[in-house]
């Protein structure tokens, strides 16, 4: 009966269903019976379907109409449900109101309904909110439609209702039942399940415990998906491949190459926790593309807030960020490209984690391609950026002063534990054209600021390559800040919090005031003109078009 037509929006499903009854209604009784018959044995084997056509939801946001249908034509939750279907351990970081935790209540409701002997856990950070996903897992069940599935051919609900306590979905003719617990691991190692549903994983306190405790579970062959918004625990180490990390400071990038299926969709496995990982955003629904929808989100909450529900921060910062104008819908870019026959323009902070910046000067526009971080010291860093220039940058080595590099100003003192600087490992691993960042702090922020708010006809004055900064793109969304209260405290003196975000914005800081020099020096007016800046010969100079 289920037409295989791809609806846009909640109306066109809620269309469909009505034709699709409409046209039920015209058949004879015996008909009806085998039409039913048929229809439940297709629920029974494809999940999918069972959502599409028999799943309502409750949005209790909604004053108008609560009750939805389910949202089929969202492709992202059909990819969610094929993988759901085909991997046994599945996190989820996303942005709020993407309808996750009503689809795997589903799934695992199907699972549930369909199937004898199971036993689906739904687990929560408190009881209460364990027993309202059990309540959702009620909700379904009483709401699919009987033109659909006879009552008859469903299981039979014990006492007619879901049990509160605990919170308890059981069908006793099928011995399966989906029953809520709180995160403690106490609960959770009494049993053995064959599912688990993590909900808002990022934020429970005994995270960690509760995955210690499903290992009976998971090495029984039975699944786990976990879902949340982001916030840095224990669920991040999950997400990123992370068990055996000292801290929580390590690069939040994927282990594994990522694939992108649909827009705002990142997948990738985990090579060791072997955890599916889909990063799930809210562009991945398209009624949520619009700059109009996303700046009125935005505004409706401090940024903070908006960053780790929305956006794909795993911080909860407190203070003020560095950089209010940065914008990562403007700034932040993929595959930027080095322009050939301009310089590349390096910035560097040393320390115990070095950092160098990668940019390019493109007439007034200041282009970061790339941020390289270490473990270690500048001995370690220095050889690791010569070989990438080496390797990716290999024409800018042809002609003098195509790479230049600004450093924080005591690369040129000597340490007290060497008797090199760090001007002088970097020159003997292969770099010269070194020169001293500004040593106040304030021109050097200034520096940033100034390329982050100008635009030109053929674009942002700043630009940021996504994939290859990770951590200032992080930085920038907040992780680079002011301490709580800094300005009440100190507002003359105030500076940022020292943390990893701190040395590759420092490099930056340094690049991007001697790029501002270049332009001072040049005078650079013209957008698209590219000069010699002193250090091309004549024949270089060029005009893009």
């Amino acid at each position: 009966m289920s037409e295989q037509l791809r609806c846009n929006n909640t109306a066109d499903v809620r269309e469909r269903h009505e034709r699709e009854h409409a046209a039920f209604r015209r058949l004879s009784e015996p008909e009806q019976a085998r039409a039913q018959v048929h229809m439940h044995a297709r629920y029974a084997a494809d999940p999918w379907a069972f959502l599409s056509d028999c799943v309502y939801t409750l949005d209790q946001v909604d004053q108008q109409t609560p009750i939805k249908p389910f949202p089929s034509y969202l492709e992202y939750i059909e990819f969610l449900t094929a993988l759901w279907r085909r991997e046994p351990l599945i996190a989820i970081p996303k942005s709020r109101r993407m309808t996750c935790s009503w689809s795997f209540i589903a799934l695992y409701a199907h699972d549930t309904f369909f199937r004898s002997g199971r036993f689906n856990a739904f687990v929560s950070k408190k009881e209460d909110d364990s027993g309202e996903l059990v309540s959702r897992a009620e909700f379904i069940y009483n709401k699919i439609p009987t033109w659909r599935i006879p009552r008859a051919l469903l299981p039979k609900l014990k006492n007619g209702k879901m049990s509160k306590q605990p919170p308890l979905l059981e069908f006793e003719e099928t011995s399966s039942k989906i029953q809520g617990f709180p995160q403690g691991a106490d609960q959770l190692r009494q049993f053995t399940f064959s599912g688990m549903l993590f909900d808002e994983w990022a934020f429970w306190e005994s995270a960690q415990a509760a995955y210690a405790a499903a290992k009976p579970t998971l090495d029984g062959g039975g699944r786990l998906t976990g879902i949340s918004s982001r916030s840095p625990g224990f669920f991040k180490r999950v997400v990123f491949d992370q068990f055996d990390a000292p801290d929580l400071n390590f690069r939040e990038a994927p282990p594994v190459t990522a694939r992108r299926p649909l827009e705002g969709v990142e997948v990738w496995k985990n090579p060791k926790n072997r955890f599916v990982v889909v990063d799930l955003h809210y562009t991945a629904n398209p009624e949520k593309r619009s700059d109009a929808w996303r700046e009125a989100v935005r505004t409706s909450m401090p940024a903070r807030d908006f960053a780790m529900e929305y956006e794909r921060s795993w911080q909860t910062f407190e203070g003020k960020p560095v950089y209010g104008d940065w914008n990562s819908r403007i700034h932040a870019r993929r595959h930027l490209r080095p322009e050939p026959g301009i310089p590349l323009l390096l910035g560097w902070d040393f320390g115990l984690t070095p950092a160098c910046v990668i940019t390019q000067l493109v007439g007034r526009r200041l282009r970061i391609l790339r941020e390289i971080i270490e473990n270690g010291s500048i001995s370690k860093l220095a050889p690791v950026v010569w070989n990438l220039l080496l390797t990716e940058y290999l024409p800018w080595f042809h002609g003098d002063n195509k790479v230049q590099n600004w450093i924080d100003p005591a690369g040129f003192q000597k340490a007290q534990t060497d008797e090199r600087t760090c001007s002088e490992i970097m020159r003997q691993a292969g770099f010269t054209n070194i020169r001293p960042g500004p040593v106040n702090w304030e021109p050097r922020r200034k520096a940033v600021e100034d390329f982050l708010t100008k635009t030109f006809g053929e674009g942002p004055g700043f630009e940021v390559d996504k994939d290859l900064c990770p951590v200032l793109i992080e930085g920038f969304n907040g992780g680079y800040r002011y301490p709580d209260k800094a300005v009440d405290i100190e507002p003359v003196n105030i500076r940022p919090i020292k943390n990893k975000y701190s040395h590759p914005h420092d490099g930056l800081q340094y690049v991007a005031a001697g790029a501002a020099s270049l332009i001072k020096q040049y005078g650079i007016k013209i957008p698209n003109v590219v000069p010699h800046y002193g250090f091309q010969g004549d024949n270089d100079a060029r005009t893009d078009t």
